[in-house]
Parts: structure tokens; sequence; C-alpha cells
């Protein structure tokens, strides 16, 4: 007989996407809401494996931020790379992008980018949307999306091509964020959420300043666990 997993106090909430104040985004960010597409969303359980498990809202106190020694790595790797900051937009390109990034898995493949990212506001859906276009040459291989609070910003989402896995795009991209952000004085950097068991999401527990909403309290707690503008050409 196997064992039969039981969440209480159950969290699965939605709302359609609207126009916020940057004040609006921080709020909503610290409530455990994050962005998806077309929608606000927040929940505290999910499946893995086709198991249940919990969610874990996650973000990165800035001030106690800093590169470890395999990050500033990943960026001296990945240094003959072009890097555009840019106002996000959604296109053909980024389509075709997505396309190869979601071979990568195996349940709940979304079918189109804008599943993640509003297709027709990219910009300006709920707040001021920005992405970091990554190129090889002239072939984008990575693009990230984020969108600025007053205080705080949201690391919305990736895409990259697999075939450049050993790159670590969507650390690289994630890293670079966190740069932006903290060279902007903002606050908070939100970057998802992980599960209470392994999963593809781990890669976001590795970095300093890490913070985990405790969703009984409402707290955000402690979770034990290079200049940007040489990297990016901000149009």
């Amino acid at each position: 007989m196997s064992a039969t997993t039981i969440i209480e106090n159950v969290i699965d909430e939605r709302a359609e996407m609207t126009r916020l104040e940057a004040t609006g985004l921080d709020r909503i960010l610290s409530e455990g809401w994050r962005l998806l597409g077309r929608r606000f969303v927040r929940h505290n359980y999910s499946t893995w494996h086709r198991k249940l498990c919990r969610t874990i809202p996650l973000r990165v106190r800035l001030t106690q931020f800093e590169l470890s020694k395999s990050q500033r790595q990943t960026l001296r790797r990945n240094n003959d790379l072009k890097v555009v900051s840019a106002s996000a937009r959604f296109d053909a390109e980024r389509e075709r992008l997505f396309d190869l990034h979601r071979e990568r898995f195996h349940e709940k493949q979304a079918t189109t980018l804008g599943s993640f990212i509003h297709a027709e506001h990219p910009n300006s859906l709920p707040t001021e949307g920005r992405e970091l276009a990554v190129y090889l040459d002239a072939e984008l291989i990575a693009c990230s999306f984020f969108h600025l609070g007053e205080k705080a910003v949201s690391g919305t989402y990736c895409v990259f091509d697999p075939s450049h896995s050993r790159r670590s795009l969507g650390t690289l991209t994630m890293l670079l964020e966190l740069l932006i952000a903290k060279e902007m004085g903002k606050e908070f950097y939100y970057h998802g959420y992980t599960h209470d068991t392994p999963s593809q999401f781990d890669y976001k527990l590795n970095v300093k300043g890490l913070e985990a909403l405790n969703w009984e309290t409402g707290e955000w707690l402690p979770l034990n666990r290079v200049p940007v503008r040489r990297w990016v050409e901000v149009i």
C-alpha cells in the first residue's frame, strides 16, 4: 500500500493579470504570488514526478547577495556571449527558443511561451517588463524576462537552447538579473519557487541571501543553504 500525502490549508489561487503600480507588484510578490502568462497565481502545493509536494516560494535579500566562486566561474565561462538588456518582447524568435527549451521537460509541457509571458503586453503587464537576450555570434540562445517593482524584481521566466547546456544559461541569466537588481538598488529578487522534494528547481537554492516564505505565518525566513555593465548592453 502506498503512502498518501495530505496537505492541509490548501492555497490554490488565480487572478486575471492587470496593470499594477510598482508598489503593488512588491506587495503581491511578498504574499507568494507570481506571474504566469495572463494570470497572477499562488499555490502551496504542486506535483513532481506524479507525486504531491509542497511549494516553497523563494526570494533573495539583495543586501546579502554576493557571487560565489562557482558563480563567478559561470560568468567567466560565458564571457564570449553578448547580453542585451531591452524592453521585453514576444516574437517568433523567442517562441522558437521556447519550443527548443520545453523539450527538456517530460511532464506539464506548455505549448507556447504565452503560457508564461503575457504575449500582447510583455513589456507593460503587470509592470515594466525587461529581458536579457543572450547571443552567441548572431544566434539567440537564451532569453530571460523580468518585471520591476519599486523595491523588488520578479525573475519571471527564462528560455534557452538546451544544446548549449554546458553553459548553464538559466543560471547565467538569473545571476545577471540578480546583479542588475542589486545595482538598481532593489531590496528583493523573487525567482519563483522550489519543492520540498528534490526537483529541477533546486538550482535556485544555490544563492546567498536566500529566503523562503512560511505559508502559515506569512513571514520570509532565511533558508540555509562582477560588475554588470561589462556584460549587458542596454537598449
